[in-house]
């Protein structure tokens, strides 16, 4: 998308007095109703850009509530703000800020995180009208597709400008200001149709997960697929929370079927361990004479492409994003110390040492955490070798930071509003809407 595209993205955003209400407590006053945001990074700005990432599991999943990969994400984000920051060309007269949410991988929490940014959490305003600047006028991530549609139903009729970095099968038509740093994952059905052809394999197995992303996975394959030759044996939704019952019967499922060939299009890798129980079963029956077919999430975890998984999934094919390179990266996630003054101020870094290294910091200790040893403060986090979301942020916030300069770039009588006004960077007024330029 060209820069006049994003410039369209944050050209301003109109949030009506619909999403506050009134809280009762005051003469004139408008409160948001929502609950406060917890587990929140911020840094004033000029322009305070959103993110929305899924660094916990809510229950019943607590042996897999810490996700590192999206605390990456999270720093990724802080990390392309303070370079733009130094950037004495892009942004030289204006400071970029965030506010980034944990959300829990919960719609609702997603949905209420965004509600907050937008309308500007507790804030007070005097008055009848909520009508204050908001807080955030763009927002980065979900990166689950069923949390960002969440969001974009309810608050894209309203142009709040979106950008995602992880793949969905959304409609933009629907969603005209939802925008993301990859092609749509509607391009990976076709590929894998086409693969399906190449290779002559008329005869296959479909495996998907139970959610948004899985259902229109399939059904966007299946049209692919129609007048190819193509034939699907069977079918199988793998739960959320799927018992060891279920598990087996779609192991079985593909080990008795004809088809030699199983596409499995799986994306919530937050929810990874179904992933590796499903694997699990695969090694336990010994099923070794099937072709793999992997969707672009799976494909490069590194967990189940573990030596014990090999004789069953040795030769599997799939798509993946390009990875790419981010210059300093790995050094600033090497200055990640939970005793540093910056990292005081983020409610996730300490969980992060603790879970990674196994140890406690000593400070507000748990039960669970009294038998750990203590962080000597010498390890350090920065793998940086396979970045593909990681870009995707990158590039989200980058993105952002341009259309901010076309904006600031605007000269008065050629702007897009009444008169040809430009707008005013520092306060832009909830009243104005996303547009094209």
């Amino acid at each position: 998308m060209g820069l006049w595209g994003w410039l369209g993205l944050l050209y301003c955003l109109h949030v009506p007095g619909s999403v506050w209400g009134l809280d009762g407590g005051g003469q004139g006053a408008c409160r948001l109703t929502a609950k406060p945001v917890s587990g929140s990074v911020y840094r004033a700005g000029d322009v305070v850009i959103g993110g929305l990432f899924p660094i916990h599991v809510e229950a019943p999943l607590p042996e897999q509530d810490f996700k590192q990969r999206a605390y990456r994400w999270l720093q990724t984000m802080i990390f392309a703000v303070e370079e733009i920051n130094r950037d004495p060309a892009l942004l030289p007269n204006l400071t970029l800020g965030f506010l980034a949410s944990d959300t829990c991988r919960s719609e609702g929490t997603t949905l209420g995180a965004a509600l907050a940014m937008v309308t500007g959490q507790e804030a007070s305003v005097v008055g009848t009208e909520c009508g204050t600047t908001p807080e955030v006028p763009v927002i980065i991530g979900d990166a689950r597709s069923s949390a960002s549609i969440v969001v974009a139903q309810t608050l894209g009729p309203f142009d709040l400008p979106m950008v995602r970095q992880g793949l969905d099968y959304s409609d933009n038509w629907k969603y005209p200001s939802f925008f993301r740093t990859v092609p749509s994952d509607a391009f990976q059905a076709r590929g894998l149709a086409k693969l399906l052809r190449l290779q002559s394999w008329v005869w296959v197995g479909l495996v998907s997960e139970d959610d948004d992303y899985g259902k229109f996975g399939v059904q966007l394959l299946l049209q692919e697929l129609q007048g190819s030759g193509v034939c699907v044996a069977y079918s199988e939704v793998l739960p959320k929370l799927p018992s060891k019952r279920k598990i087996r019967h779609i192991v079985d499922t593909i080990r008795e079927s004809t088809a030699r060939v199983v596409v499995l299009d799986y994306l919530d890798l937050f929810n990874g361990f179904i992933l590796q129980a499903l694997m699990e079963e695969v090694v336990r029956q010994n099923i070794t004479d099937k072709q793999w077919i992997a969707s672009e999430a799976w494909v490069t975890y590194s967990t189940i492409a573990a030596p014990k998984n090999l004789p069953s999934l040795a030769g599997t094919i799939g798509f993946a994003l390009k990875k790419a390179d981010i210059p300093g990266l790995g050094t600033f996630l090497t200055r990640l110390h939970p005793d540093g003054d910056y990292q005081k101020s983020d409610p996730f870094l300490r969980e992060l040492w603790e879970e990674m290294f196994g140890c406690s910091l000593g400070v507000d200790l748990s039960v669970t955490l009294s038998s750990r040893r203590q962080c000597v403060g010498e390890s350090q986090y920065a793998d940086v070798s396979q970045l593909r979301a990681s870009y995707n942020v990158y590039k989200a916030v980058y993105a952002i930071a341009y259309a901010i300069q076309d904006m600031v770039a605007c000269r008065p009588g050629d702007g897009v509003f009444n008169g040809g006004q430009c707008p005013d960077i520092r306060k832009l007024q909830p009243s104005q809407v996303t547009i094209p330029c």
